[in-house]
């Protein structure tokens, strides 16, 4: 026996209905996924490019360390209460970077990036131009993470754990009987990307303000075996 015709309409519009809600949320629960896949993948991305500065800082520190040699890094890291402090004001304000200012009784050093600027080329105030001793800078903004990016890099490295030592270094001659020692540092790269502050936005709205949120971070270490020292003299 058929149905009336008004039973049969309701029964296929309710069909119609259960067919939309379907694929609405279908719809819905698509733009979600790829919406966070987006998401996932700019952290990624982030992340990654974190760990290439990090990887800069560190190489570029090694470069630094290479260039005053492990006899000056030493004396700078034993005395470096007349150094650091003096020539960079951030160290004693604490708001300019995002690691703690190291220990006044630390046999320690840290590079920030104005070590590297200080290496650049510049007027020698004869109407020349020194060189420098370092050309170019570890890593630059615009590259590392795009000029259009939000995020701003930074990398300090810290120079410590330094020691003394008359065992032979890696690749040195095998009969031994050699009158050197040699120095033994720890390098830690501390790579930060962080929220940059726009100049022309008055409503200072892309400040971080200290909060630290959405900040990648990565870290880069290295064990260098520096020298020779002649026995005797240190």
């Amino acid at each position: 026996m058929m149905r009336p015709r008004k039973e049969r309409e309701g029964a296929a519009l309710f069909v119609v209905l259960m067919i939309i809600m379907v694929g609405t949320a279908s719809a819905v629960f698509s733009a979600s996924t790829v919406s966070h896949e987006v998401r996932g993948s700019g952290f990624a991305r982030q992340q990654l490019q974190t760990r290439y500065t990090a990887r800069a800082g560190l190489i570029g520190a090694l470069e630094w360390f290479d260039i005053f040699g492990p006899e000056t890094v030493r004396d700078i890291m034993l005395t470096r209460t007349t150094t650091d402090t003096v020539q960079f004001a951030c160290v004693s304000g604490g708001s300019c970077y995002p690691e703690p200012p190291l220990a006044n009784n630390r046999r320690a050093y840290r590079l920030y990036p104005e070590h590297f600027d200080a290496l650049q080329e510049r007027d020698d105030g004869m109407g020349g131009t020194d060189p420098g001793l370092l050309e170019g800078v570890p890593y630059e903004p615009d590259y590392s993470f795009g000029a259009t990016s939000a995020y701003t890099p930074l990398v300090v490295t810290d120079l410590y754990d330094e020691h003394v030592v008359s065992k032979l270094a890696p690749g040195a001659a095998a009969q031994g009987g050699t009158k050197f020692k040699y120095m033994r540092t720890t390098l830690t790269a501390r790579g930060r990307a962080q929220l940059g502050i726009v100049s022309d936005v008055t409503d200072d709205s892309t400040a971080d303000h200290n909060r630290e949120r959405n900040e990648a971070a990565a870290d880069m270490r290295a064990y260098v075996i520096s020298g020779p020292f002649v026995t005797g003299t240190q």
